[in-house]
């Protein structure tokens, strides 16, 4: 049975080390990369090709740079997360030779029937909504405590999400200090 390793790797760089690699790779792990980005869309599982992966993120809006590639998850929940991540780390993940995979902070968490999943990691806002079904999602870049609050209450406005049932994760610390006057958030 082979032991599952989770590696954050963040946009633009990695946040791991050769020794981790080495370390990895001498227990033969599959390793989950997390990759934390704004560059981030989710498509729903049913009708998804890897091969339009890059054109479904610049159809919202994303331009991949040359220095990137496109990464996609696993389906979670009906749902695949196609990100696009430093072309350098990926190369430097794969030359190690584990087994890999890629996921999202977005894709956290179990679907729920209402309420929203708030994940904060870095500079990267996640928010998913559910009212009968999933109804948000999205991945944002924000540059300090008042574009979370800038980007939540946007989001209340469609969603009512103040007066719903909020999962913390991540920076569970900051969204708790930011949010406490205008919502309560359950870990």
């Amino acid at each position: 049975m082979l032991n599952n390793v989770s590696i954050r790797l963040m946009s633009g760089g990695h946040a791991f080390s050769n020794n981790d690699i080495e370390a990895i790779k001498s227990v033969g792990a599959d390793v989950v990369v997390e990759v934390v980005t704004p560059k981030t869309v989710l498509r729903p599982e049913v009708g998804f090709a890897l091969a339009d992966a890059e054109k479904d993120l610049m159809t919202m809006g994303y331009t991949v740079a040359e220095n990137e590639v496109v990464v996609c998850s696993a389906a979670h929940n009906g749902r695949v997360a196609i990100m696009a991540v430093s072309a350098e780390c990926v190369e430097a993940i794969k030359a190690s030779g584990v087994t890999l995979s890629y996921s999202s902070p977005i894709l956290a968490g179990d679907d729920i029937a209402e309420g929203s999943h708030i994940a904060l990691y870095d500079d990267v806002l996640y928010v998913r909504v559910y009212k009968a079904g999933l109804r948000f999602a999205e991945a944002i870049r924000v540059e300090g405590d008042a574009d979370i609050l800038f980007y939540l209450e946007s989001i209340n406005r469609v969603y009512d999400i103040y007066n719903m049932y909020a999962r913390a994760m991540g920076d569970v610390e900051r969204l708790n200090r930011v949010c406490r006057k205008c919502m309560k958030l359950c870990v």
